[in-house]
């Protein structure tokens, strides 16, 4: 097998095959390998995740992240077709709907100021305005919603494979092996070693790893605080369907909810207590005990329903300030990052796989800017502080 490359991606995931599809699309003439231990994808956190895509951030980065990649997403079966056959994702126009109290409204209005100065289309409705959206919603305690009709969800696992297969029909080479090791001369990259003592050599890796960057870093003698975090995500079916699209709500709980195929219900909510580790299991009891009673409150309808299933992926959590940590480490030389998105990788992944292409190729950020999200100011001690995160 050849074993010199120009760029090694560690993470074949959506941020991984991205970052791979983007480079040869803009004219990159190297070799790539993609390095996937999960050759099906089983465990792979965009394939366990929910799939929504949404505009609503406190912060001008992450409205630019979602934004470019919400473009890329609606044109993805013409930009991801392969020999006449076009992936299809699925995109759900549905929009994004986040309740107001009397305790967030005066955020959401701050944050629809923010989102709509810098081309979001958020809009703030009134409490007959946000029960004419959904009629059965239990209106107590809400004052009003923010809602992005723009955004919405699309299938996750079909948007993973689009990257793929187009990657690997640019010429891309796919090597599913576990890397135990990255490779160094002094401050220089020079490739990786894997699980079976092989070594790949290349100039430039990029850490892609999703849960598992924080390892993948320390390999490398780098500290990323990136770490696995479990999040579970249960279906179920209500009594009565609805009548009407769900967006993707979010009530003031956390508990979020949204229509799946069938007219089912996606549901969950992170767990403030929840422990890092690569923990795959999920709790029936935390479904019964904690979210459905939050969803039977916010909506009656649900206070009876049948629990389809359940299952947990994994979030890359930045325990800094929980946002993406994009482009190259100035302590080693060839070693670029791509992690740490804390539950906003899926919709983020066309807009950072561009901008780090770009990084890699130019320099320079050209289409995004994403500076704000370097490695740097973790070494600077300055942390993007972004208030609407699920």
């Amino acid at each position: 097998m050849h074993k010199n490359y120009d760029v090694i991606i560690v993470g074949g995931g959506i941020m991984g095959s991205s970052l791979a599809c983007n480079l040869v699309m803009d004219g990159f003439s190297g070799t790539i390998a993609v390095f996937e231990k999960d050759p099906f994808y089983e465990r792979a956190s965009t394939t366990l995740g929910v799939g929504g895509i949404r505009r609503q951030f406190s912060t001008a980065v992450n409205i630019r992240l979602s934004d470019y990649s919400l473009s890329v997403y609606k044109q993805f079966g013409e930009l991801m077709e392969v020999d006449g056959t076009k992936p299809e994702v699925d995109f759900r126009k549905r929009g994004y709907l986040f309740l107001g109290s009397e305790k967030n409204w005066p955020i959401l209005k701050k944050h629809q100021e923010f989102q709509r100065n810098h081309g979001a289309d958020t809009v703030l409705l009134d409490i007959k305005e946000t029960l004419k959206l959904i009629p059965d919603l239990n209106p107590e305690e809400i004052v009003g919603s923010s809602y992005s009709p723009g955004d919405g969800y699309l299938d996750p696992y079909s948007a993973l494979q689009g990257y793929v297969k187009k990657a690997k029909s640019l010429g891309v080479k796919y090597i599913h092996q576990e890397v135990t090791g990255i490779l160094r001369s002094s401050c220089c990259i020079t490739g990786v070693k894997t699980k079976s003592d092989e070594t790949y050599n290349a100039s430039a890796v990029v850490d892609a790893a999703g849960p598992f960057a924080g390892d993948i870093a320390y390999m490398a003698g780098i500290s990323l605080p990136v770490v696995p975090v479990r999040r579970m995500v249960y279906l179920f079916k209500p009594t009565r369907p609805f009548d009407y699209d769900l967006p993707l709500v979010i009530d003031t709980t956390g508990i979020y909810f949204r229509h799946e195929s069938g007219k089912m219900i996606l549901t969950g909510r992170s767990r403030e207590d929840e422990p890092p580790g690569f923990n795959f299991e999920w709790d029936r009891n935390y479904f019964e005990d904690v979210i459905w009673p939050g969803l039977a409150f916010r909506v009656p309808l649900f206070n009876e329903l049948k629990l389809i299933r359940g299952w947990a992926g994994l979030y890359e959590t930045n325990l800094w300030d929980y946002n993406g940590i994009i482009g190259l480490c100035p302590e080693l030389k060839g070693f670029y990052i791509a992690a740490g998105f804390s539950g906003h990788g899926f919709q983020q992944a066309p807009a950072v796989g561009k901008a780090l292409a770009e990084l890699i190729m130019l320099g320079r950020y050209e289409t995004i800017d994403v500076s704000d999200l370097s490695y740097e100011r973790i070494r600077q001690g300055r942390k993007v502080l972004e208030e609407e995160v699920v």
